[in-house]
Order: C-alpha cells, then structure tokens, then sequence
C-alpha cells in the first residue's frame, strides 16, 4: 500500500479523532514532506484541507439529519468551540451550521465524500533524499 493510501485509511478511520500531519505520515512511514507531496498527487487535495473537508461534510450530514444540538456536533468533528465551527462550515459550505439543520437536506452544499484510491496512481512517486542521505 502505497503512502496516500495508509494516509487515507487512517485518515478514514480515525477521522472523529485528533490527527496530525506527523501522526498521519508516521503510520504512512514517510516523512512529512513525502506524505504532502504523495497525498496531494494521488488526491489533489493537502492532507489537512482533506480532513478538515471530511469532518466538515460528516458534520453537515449530521446536521441535515436533525442533531439537535450544534455544539455537540462541533466537538465530534474536533472543533473546541461553536464559533470555530461555524466560521469553517462557512468558508466550507457558504451558509451556516442552523441553516444547513433547518433546511434538512445536504444537496446543495459541496460535500467532502471519502477518496477511493486507485493504487496506481501514487505508485510512481519517489521519494526524495536530502543532501544528508536521508528521505524526505
């Protein structure tokens, strides 16, 4: 399995968990730079801007299916406060967690869904190895 695809499994199955760049490429076995490079040519996406995007549509969801309380959505997708959360679903979605609740429905808004890799694509990348001898 090649790093993308360890980066998107773990990504995938620890995603209502605190992650990290350095925690996702240690279990990729990359360094961080490799795992930026490598995640961002298989997905067209930054790790992060990944995460964040997936936490942000399995939120929407949450809310379109009628959570009551928008706080405890929040925290679940690893936001410290109500504020936070709702400036990203902004910037996200263009429109509010409440409206997005009281609308009742996610086909509107621009979802995240999880990438499907295809192994071949990211098979070819190589790592680089630094002036020291040792891969970036």
């Amino acid at each position: 399995m090649n790093p993308a695809d360890k980066a998107l499994w773990y990504i995938e199955s620890h995603l209502g968990q605190a992650l990290t760049l350095d925690e996702i490429a240690g279990v990729a076995a990359v360094s961080r730079f490799h795992l930026v490079r490598a995640f961002a040519a298989a997905t067209g996406l930054p790790v992060m801007r990944y995460v964040r995007a997936r936490r942000l549509s399995e939120a929407a969801k949450s809310l379109a299916q009628g959570a009551p309380d928008i706080l405890a959505v929040a925290l679940e997708a690893e936001y410290a406060s109500h504020e936070a959360f709702t400036r990203a679903f902004r910037d996200q979605f263009g429109l509010p967690p409440e409206t997005v609740r009281a609308q009742a429905r996610v086909d509107q808004l621009s979802l995240q869904e999880a990438v499907i890799m295809d192994s071949t694509l990211a098979d070819t990348l190589i790592p680089r190895v630094s002036s020291w001898g040792r891969r970036c």
